[in-house]
């Protein structure tokens, strides 16, 4: 092999999830990486444990009610890691012209819209929002109506790149219980395994420290002002220690195990 080749190991990943089973198989690279470089196998570890999710409501007689060109949910305050943002961010400006000017107008419009309701503040943490506030704050913002930026003709335009907490967001209610917000309406998959908290835990997060999240309305102006200061690791350490975090025994929610891990 080359030597300015980064070498590459083999890892095969097997992971208890209710009582189903999760195999995989892949080759990481040895050489030092920040922890956004792997996003796209965070997605697919995520798109595994929904798939996982949706099979086990079908089992039990559910449907998913989610469907093309049902966007209520994409007028909701969606939260991301700041991998994600970053990521949101570069994608767009990876975007020709005129089509980058105009979602970065969706965006600062949004935004402009946040401001004059009064919102934007406790966005931006000016402002705490309480445990109690909460659930009063994410329907305030809902009533603004204020569509994602890539939502287009009630679908997201992003699909493929769309953040993890609309991947994990299914539900198995009505699609208009979701159009009227109604809490007690509304049924969501329960998606075991909490790959957002492993992620932010890899960025060198205290475990125990409130979580941290950007709403997806404000990644790129947060981007822009947040560069990624991450240390760089051995991309090996970084994915072990992601699967450590996910399949953690001592946090009860996340409800997997390890069965194994091995470069």
């Amino acid at each position: 092999m080359n030597e300015e080749t980064p070498e590459y190991q083999t890892a095969t990943v097997e992971m208890t999830v209710g009582d189903r089973k999760l195999r995989m198989k892949m080759s990481v690279s040895a050489a030092p990486a920040r922890p956004a470089n792997f996003l796209p196998l965070f997605r697919s570890i995520a798109d595994s444990l929904v798939g996982m999710a949706v099979q086990s409501v079908e089992a039990a007689g559910a449907k998913v009610s989610c469907r093309n060109n049902c966007g209520a949910c994409c007028r909701q305050l969606v939260p991301i890691t700041e991998i994600e943002a970053r990521r949101i961010r570069d994608f767009v400006n990876e975007m020709p012209e005129p089509r980058r000017s105009e979602i970065r107008a969706r965006f600062a419009a949004a935004l402009q819209k946040l401001e004059d309701a009064g919102l934007l503040p406790r966005l931006l943490g000016e402002e705490k929002v309480t445990a109690e506030s909460r659930i009063p704050f994410i329907l305030e913002y809902f009533r603004q109506g204020i569509p994602c930026p890539f939502l287009e003709n009630e679908s997201c335009s992003i699909y493929l790149e769309r953040p993890i907490a609309c991947r994990e967001y299914l539900v198995i209610t009505p699609p208009e219980n979701c159009a009227n917000l109604n809490p007690d309406g509304i049924k969501c998959v329960k998606v075991r395994g909490d790959v957002t908290k492993a992620m932010e835990q890899i960025c060198g997060d205290d475990p125990a420290a409130p979580r941290k999240w950007v709403p997806l309305i404000m990644a790129c102006a947060w981007s822009d002002a947040h560069p990624d200061e991450t240390p760089e690791r051995p991309g090996t350490e970084v994915v072990r220690e992601f699967f450590d975090r996910l399949c953690d025994p001592a946090v009860p929610e996340n409800e997997t195990k390890q069965d194994g891990i091995g470069f």
